[in-house]
C-alpha cells in the first residue's frame, strides 16, 4: 500500500484517523436531490480545520456562525 500524503501541505498521513476525505456533491436546485458525489482528495486534519475556518469565516470574522466539522 502506498503512503498517503496530504494534498494541501504534502505531509505524510500516518493514521487513517488523521485523514479527511474531501468530496464534491451536486444537488438539484428544485428538489435538493443528490446528483453525484465523489472523492476529490485527502487532506490531514490540520489542513481540514484550516479550510473549515476559512470557509466559515472567509474574512476573518470572529462572530458566531455554523461550522462544517
Amino acid at each position: 500500500m502506498a503512503p498517503v500524503t496530504c494534498s494541501r501541505c504534502g505531509d505524510l498521513i500516518r493514521r487513517s484517523a488523521e485523514q479527511v476525505e474531501v468530496r464534491i456533491e451536486y444537488r438539484s436546485v428544485s428538489s435538493l436531490r443528490r446528483l453525484r458525489t465523489w472523492r476529490v482528495r485527502l487532506v490531514c486534519r490540520t489542513c481540514a480545520d484550516d479550510e473549515c475556518a476559512a470557509h466559515d469565516f472567509p474574512h476573518g470574522c470572529q462572530g458566531e456562525q455554523g461550522a462544517l466539522l
